[in-house]
Order: C-alpha cells, then sequence, then structure tokens
C-alpha cells in the first residue's frame, strides 16, 4: 500500500460526495424532483465505477484511471492511513454496482413521495463510507469508515418517519450499530495496547504480541463480535430479520445487497494477515514470530461460519413472510463468505470474494423484486404470491433465477462461486473438508424453501390472490412497475446467467487480485 497518492487516487470517493452535496444543496434550494436526485446518483455511482475499473487495469478505460498501477498491492508499510490493493478496489466495485442498482430501481418510487433528496443523499453517504473502508490500511481508520456507513443506513432505514415499522427498526439498528461500534473500537484498544499500534500493517505481522497474547486475542474476539454484528453472524444476527423487515424496500436491498459487504472486507483486513502470517515470506525476525494463538482465530471463525449457515437456513425453512425469509437466507450467505475468511488461502478469498461479488445480484435483484410485487399491492407473506408467475411472467421469471442462484443450481453465477468456494475448503483439508461438506448439506437445505416458492409462483392457482394492479397505478408504466425497477431487475437476472455461464473474466481478476492479498496480508 502506498503512503501518499495525488488526489487524482481519490476521485471516486470525491465524486459519489459530490453527487450526494449536490442532492442536498438542491433539496435546501426547493428543488425536489425523484427523477433528478436518481438521475445524479446513477451518474455519481456508475462515473465512480468506471474510475475504479480504470484502476483495476481495464485497458479502455486506462486514461481515468487515478491510482498508477506501480501504486496497488505495494508492500504493506507500518504509518499509511488509506493504501491501494486490487481486492479493495474489487470490493469498491460491488459497491458502486450495488448503489447504482439501488438508485436505479428507486426510479420508479411514487413520484409524489417526500424524502427523496434526504434517501439518495444518504444512499451516496453511505456509499463513500464504504469505498474509505476499502482503501483502510489502519484498523481505527476501518473503523470511523464502518461507522458513515452505520450512520448513513440507520437514517435510512427510519427515513420515511411516518412509518412505524420502520421506526421501530431503525431504533433497533441503532441501538445494536451502537453497541457493535463499542465493541469494536474497545477491540482495537485492546490491540492498541498488546501492539502498540492500530496499523493493519502491524497487526498482520504479529510484532508486540509476545508479551501480551490475552491481551490481544481479547481484542480479536471483541472485534469479531463487533464487526460480526455488521455481517449478520450469528449469534450476532438477530437484529437483522426486524430490521429488513423493516425498512423500506429499497433500503433493505441496499443492506443486504451492499452495505453488509463492508463487515465482510472489514473481516478480511482484520484477520487474513494474522490466519496467514506463516505462510508469507518475511525478511525480519519480528513478523517470523509464530503467531501462536492464530489456530484459536481460525477455529472461532470456523465455528462462526458453520453457526451462520446452518442457523440462517434453518429459520429460513419456518418463514411465512417472503421478506423474512429471504433475510434469513442473507444471514445464511453470509456464513459462506466467513468460511472463506477461516480458510485465509488465495483460493478460499477468491472464493469469498465472488460469493460477495454474486450477492449483490441475487440478494440485492430478490429484495428489488419484493419491493416491486409490493408496489403491485400483493400482500408481504409467500402465499399471497400464488400464481405471480403465470401473471407476471418476466417477473416470475427474474425472481424464480435468483432463488436457482441462491440455491446454487448450475449455469448460475451462486453456483460457480459455491464451487469455487467449497473446493478451495477441501483443497485446505483438515477441518475444513468437513465445512465444505457442511456448506454442501446447507446448500441443499436451501433448495427446500427456494422449491416452497417457486411452487407458489407457477403450481397453486392464482385466483384467491391479490388482482393485477392497473397499469396506471402510482403513475407507473409497465403496470405499475416502472422502468427503473424492471431495468434493475433485468439488469441482475441477466447477470446471473451470463456470469454463470462465462464468469472467466470475473473469476480471474478475483483470483488475481486475492492471491496479492493474501502475500501481502493487506
Amino acid at each position: 500500500m502506498g503512503d501518499v497518492l495525488s488526489l487524482a487516487a481519490f476521485a471516486p470517493e470525491a465524486l459519489v460526495l459530490a453527487g450526494a452535496l449536490l442532492i442536498l444543496l438542491l433539496d435546501a434550494l426547493e428543488v425536489r424532483k425523484l427523477e433528478l436526485f436518481a438521475g445524479i446518483s446513477l451518474v455519481a455511482s456508475f462515473g465512480a465505477l468506471l474510475l475504479v475499473v480504470a484502476d483495476l487495469g481495464f485497458a479502455p478505460l486506462h486514461l481515468l484511471a487515478g491510482v498508477p498501477a506501480s501504486a496497488i498491492d505495494l508492500p504493506p508499510t507500518t504509518s499509511a492511513l488509506w493504501g491501494f490493493s486490487s481486492l479493495g478496489l474489487i470490493f469498491q466495485a460491488v459497491f458502486l454496482l450495488a448503489t447504482f442498482l439501488v438508485s436505479l430501481g428507486s426510479l420508479s418510487r411514487p413520484s409524489d413521495e417526500k424524502g427523496s433528496a434526504v434517501f439518495f443523499a444518504l444512499l451516496l453517504i453511505a456509499t463513500v463510507g464504504m469505498l474509505l473502508a476499502a482503501i483502510a490500511a489502519d484498523l481505527i481508520f476501518l473503523l470511523l469508515a464502518i461507522e458513515v456507513v452505520g450512520i448513513s443506513t440507520y437514517l435510512l432505514v427510519g427515513y420515511t418517519r411516518r412509518d412505524p415499522r420502520g421506526l421501530e427498526a431503525a431504533m433497533k439498528f441503532y441501538i445494536v450499530g451502537a453497541l457493535s461500534s463499542a465493541l469494536s473500537f474497545f477491540g482495537a484498544s485492546l490491540l492498541f495496547g498488546a501492539y502498540g499500534s492500530t496499523n493493519l500493517t502491524v497487526l498482520s505481522q504479529a510484532t508486540g504480541t509476545v508479551g501480551y497474547p490475552a491481551l490481544a486475542l481479547i481484542g480479536y474476539a471483541l472485534l469479531i463480535a463487533g464487526v460480526g454484528f455488521k455481517v449478520t453472524a450469528v449469534p450476532f444476527h438477530a437484529w437483522a430479520v426486524d430490521v429488513y423487515d423493516g425498512a423500506p424496500d429499497d433500503v433493505t436491498a441496499f443492506l443486504a445487497g451492499g452495505s453488509k459487504k463492508v463487515g465482510v472486507f472489514a473481516f478480511f483486513l482484520v484477520f487474513i494477515g494474522p490466519l496467514t502470517i506463516l505462510d508469507r515470506p518475511c525478511a525480519s525476525a519480528a513478523c517470523a514470530t509464530p503467531f501462536h494463538f492464530a489456530p484459536t482465530l481460525q477455529l472461532a471463525l470456523a465455528l462462526l461460519s458453520l453457526l451462520t449457515m446452518t442457523v440462517g437456513n434453518v429459520l429460513a425453512l419456518l418463514q411465512r413472510e417472503m421478506k423474512r425469509m429471504l433475510a434469513y437466507s442473507s444471514i445464511s450467505q453470509a456464513g459462506y463468505m466467513l468460511l472463506g475468511i477461516a480458510i485465509g488461502t488465495s483460493p478460499a478469498l477468491a472464493g469469498a470474494t465472488f460469493q460477495v461479488f454474486a450477492h449483490v445480484f441475487m440478494k440485492l435483484g430478490a429484495f428489488l423484486v419484493v419491493a416491486a410485487v409490493a408496489g403491485l399491492g400483493i400482500g408481504p407473506l409467500i402465499e399471497d404470491w400464488r400464481g405471480l408467475g403465470l401473471r407476471r411472467p418476466w417477473l416470475g421469471v427474474a425472481f424464480a433465477l435468483m432463488l436457482l442462484s441462491l440455491a446454487g443450481v448450475p449455469l448460475t453465477v451462486g453456483f460457480v462461486s459455491k464451487f469455487v468456494l467449497f473446493s478451495a475448503a477441501v483443497q485446505a483439508q483438515g477441518l475444513f473438508v468437513w465445512l465444505a461438506v457442511a456448506g454442501l448439506l446447507n446448500s441443499a437445505l436451501s433448495v427446500f424453501y427456494y422449491a416452497r416458492v417457486l411452487r407458489v409462483l407457477y403450481m397453486e392457482s392464482p385466483d384467491d390472490a391479490p388482482a393485477p394492479t392497473p397499469p396506471s397505478s402510482n403513475g407507473l408504466p409497465l403496470g405499475g412497475l416502472g422502468y427503473g425497477r424492471a431495468a434493475a431487475i433485468g439488469l441482475c437476472a441477466v447477470a446471473i446467467v451470463a456470469i454463470g455461464v462465462y464468469p472467466q473474466p470475473v473469476l480471474s481478476a478475483i483470483q488475481s487480485a486475492a492471491s496479492h492479498f493474501a502475500l501481502t496480508g493487506a
């Protein structure tokens, strides 16, 4: 990671922040038009996405690159607050892709809805925090960036103000978020006492831990709990379902498909170095010192992964509401991501990152479908969706593709991500072979509740289901669905199939980035 780069290196963050400030300025001037705010959010997120892709070395966009190729994946220093890794840039692309899709889907909000400026401004500010977290080189910098995301999303969940369920969800989210932040910062303070630094490079090299191993271990345990809340890892998951259920549908899509991934990358930054120290070349005696409680951390993360995927899938089986079922499903998906972190090898990191990438299209797209269906006047229960695949064929097909991908059916992006991840677990041998088996069994278990939804969509009579909303509903085209939301759902469905059939370009880029990240530990 580099220490100081030109301001052009921070062009994506600056562009997104400028979009948020412009929206707030227009709102202050009483220029309130949803299409304008959504357009600014789309331009800011897509423009920043192009800049990040250029930084990753995509040849046609090389003139837009603000980070020199020589400054990416440098050996880490012990004084930088931020730096640039290719894996961090990939996560930035994932964050911006999620923001773009949510902004596109939010074009179909009712045009008379108040608070649109607040929604899009908070969406972009949360994205700025996510982008900063992806370039963090210091634990305090990382936690502060996560706080920016947290505060923005607390407000997003309750921004409607008149919805009591949304306000209740926002309050729960705020209380749990405050607790997780307190645990994380307390853990960071203990690590500072053990290491004498909060720099992620120092943490990954395990210097200063010989005299204070218990202090460092407690610090890491608190970080697992604090960041585990953000990732919705079991047993720190209980808040997620109520918050996802009570939040506005577009906000839920952003929480599940976007902001949740910040916690995953935080796990990468904090734990990959310690877990891989004995496997990395090191010239100094300090970083060659055995990090003797690394096996304890690895076991803790492995158990966290197993609990998360299993509890999420079992509870999803018991749900009667579509949104809550998808929320528990999202928890189980976090378990698969944590598996790659627990293993800590380059192939496992690639599998976990590809799972994160695939999850954007699968889960964000699924919640956008829920938002679309709610806009058509259909109730929250799974039974209320009876015959929807027959009444709204293309919407049913899109949702079916998302569910099949979440289950890991071949020729979808979800199958590829799980195949890469479980293969890495088998390759790691030992305990992780059994975790791969557990992952396969959990995938099989998830098929039951996804198949139940597909049966309701296509095999049950729609006679008693709510009547379709007339095309003029809410003033939106496409039978009340809206072009923006239809486009976002369509993009997710196409990506699920296209990348599932031909994953090599994306997978190769992720594997290359993961190999550099595992080598440097940051």
